[in-house]
C-alpha cells in the first residue's frame, strides 16, 4: 500500500492482508500517511518462507526452460515501466512471461508466470493465463484473491478473460482453478478494501492466524500489554473476549477479581481463564 500519482495504490498483498486482519490495513494506512507506528522487520520465519518461496519459483522457471519453453523475463524495476514492458512482451507471444507486471487504476503488482494458451484474443491467435508458485500443498482462498486480480488485469490487456489460473504447489503438483467459480468473491473483496481505504472504519488489534508472520505483531503485542487486554490470556478466543467485554470485564485485572458467572460461558471455562 503506497501513494502512486496522488492515488492510494493497492496490491494483491494488501488485499490478502485485509481479508486476514483489517487492523493490519489500518496500520498500513497510518504508516503510509506518516501518522502511525513503524512496522517491525521480517521475522526469521517470514524471511525463511520468503527464501523458500524464491527457490520454489526459481526451480519452476528452470523446469520451463529445460522443457524448451520460450521465456521472456521482465527485469524487476519500476512498476509502471515493468507494466509497459509486459504489454510489449505479451504482444510478441512467447510461451511464458516471467515476472509480468500490471498497473490499472489503483491496482497492480507482479505476477510469477503468464503462460500462453491457444485461445484467440486482441493479441492474436493466442492469449495468456496466470500461474503462481506457492509453497503450500493446496490452493487457499488468499491465493484465489491474487489469481483473480492478476487475471482481471491481464484481461484488460488481451481483451479476453482467461478461463483458468494455476498454482504450482510446494509438493510439485499443479492446482488449476476455473476463474468463473471465484471471480465474484474476489471482486467483492477488492471492493471492500477500496471502500475501507476511502473511508476507514475503526479497528482494534485482535489475534488471528496471520499474527505469526505479520509485520505489526510487535506493535499489537505492546498495545495488549499497555491495555491489560484480555487477549493476554493464553488461548482465549475472540468469542470468549466478546462475552466477557459485554459483561463489563475488559481487562486482566477485572478478570482476576471476577466472582460471578458470565452468561453464555461455562463455569469451568471461566474458572480456567481466571486461573491463567
Amino acid at each position: 500500500m503506497r501513494v502512486l500519482d496522488a492515488r492510494t495504490f493497492l496490491s494483491a498483498s494488501d488485499l490478502m492482508r485485509f481479508t486476514g486482519c483489517s487492523h493490519a490495513s489500518t496500520l498500513d494506512l497510518a504508516y503510509m500517511k506518516g501518522t502511525g507506528p513503524v512496522p517491525c522487520a521480517d521475522t526469521e520465519d517470514a524471511a525463511l518462507l520468503q527464501k523458500q518461496g524464491d527457490a520454489h519459483e526459481a526451480a519452476h522457471l528452470s523446469r520451463l526452460k529445460e522443457a524448451g519453453r520460450s521465456v521472456f523475463e521482465i527485469e524487476h524495476g519500476g512498476l509502471a515501466d515493468n507494466a509497459k514492458a509486459t504489454r510489449l512482451a505479451l504482444a510478441d507471444g512467447p510461451d511464458v512471461v516471467f515476472q509480468g507486471a500490471f498497473l490499472s487504476g489503483n491496482w497492480g503488482g507482479w505476477s510469477d508466470f503468464l503462460e500462453r494458451v491457444e485461445t484467440p484474443s486482441a493479441l492474436g491467435a493466442f492469449s495468456y493465463e496466470v500461474a503462481d508458485t506457492k509453497l503450500k500443498r493446496r490452493a487457499d482462498p488468499k491465493h484465489v484473491l491474487q489469481l483473480v486480480l492478476y487475471s482481471d488485469l491481464l484481461a484488460e490487456i488481451q481483451g479476453v478473460a482467461p478461463e483458468f489460473a494455476h498454482v504450482e504447489l510446494g509438493d510439485g503438483t499443479r492446482a488449476t482453478l476455473r476463474l468463473a467459480d471465484y471471480s465474484a468473491y474476489a471482486r467483492m473483496a477488492r471492493e471492500r478494501l477500496e471502500a475501507f481505504v476511502a473511508d476507514p472504519r475503526p479497528t482494534r488489534p485482535m489475534p488471528c492466524a496471520d499474527c505469526g508472520l505479520c509485520r505489526w505483531a510487535d506493535h499489537c503485542e505492546n498495545v495488549w500489554q499497555a491495555e491489560d487486554s484480555l487477549f493476554n490470556v493464553a488461548n482465549i478466543s475472540r468469542g470468549q473476549v466478546k462475552k466477557l467485554e459485554a459483561a463489563g470485564v475488559e481487562t486482566l485485572e477485572a478478570l482476576s477479581t471476577l466472582v460471578h458467572p458470565i452468561r453464555g460461558m461455562a463455569e469451568n471455562t471461566l474458572a480456567r481463564l481466571v486461573v491463567q
